[in-house]
């Protein structure tokens, strides 16, 4: 449309034809946005924010026989572009594969913990039974010594005592049972 008279009324100020030229070209930056990202709400977000760039770029826009469309085209591409560049996958070559770093365990530790983890709980349930109930209500579950204090009707210093005890039998235990 080139020599577009609602975007030379709308460049003078012209509220109302502002908003009929936002309004008939939203369809078609919507479209042009939708047809990169695949995605609605991504598409409806870069769209307004091609308006509202379009907008701030708006009095020095020049109608020079290409229709405003084009302008708005070109903003939108230009966005869906630092939007990828962003989001850019990060690509590792094979040569540096041997640099990655997991933070997700593998197989043998995933083996070892689960061994580990039984062995834990086999040599849980041979200390004593104070022991058992102090670990399971200050470590397990979270409790305050305060808490655990009154439960087992004992003093919150006497519960920290106890705790340590507990974790020190629990620790020698389970290295004697995993060194054998």
């Amino acid at each position: 449309m080139p020599g577009d008279d609602l975007v030379r009324r709308a460049q003078s100020g012209d509220v109302r034809a502002l908003e009929q030229l936002c309004t008939r070209e939203w369809r078609p930056v919507y479209a042009i946005v939708y047809a990169t990202t695949r995605n609605a709400m991504d598409a409806e977000d870069l769209t307004q924010e091609v308006f509202l760039r379009a907008l701030k770029a708006f009095d020095r826009y020049e109608d020079r026989d290409v229709p405003f469309r084009a302008f708005l085209a070109t903003v939108a591409r230009n966005l869906v572009r630092n939007k990828w560049r962003q989001h850019a996958p990060v690509h590792v070559g094979l040569e540096s594969a041997s640099e990655i770093h997991s933070t997700m365990p593998g197989p043998e530790e995933k083996a070892v913990l689960h061994s580990d983890l039984g062995h834990l709980a086999g040599v849980f349930s041979t200390l004593s039974e104070d022991y058992q109930l102090v670990l399971q209500l200050r470590v397990l579950e979270g409790l305050s010594a305060n808490d655990v204090a009154e439960r087992m009707q004992r003093s919150p210093a006497a519960v920290r005592v106890l705790q340590h005890r507990a974790l020190v039998a629990l620790r020698m235990a389970f290295l004697k049972g995993v060194s054998t």
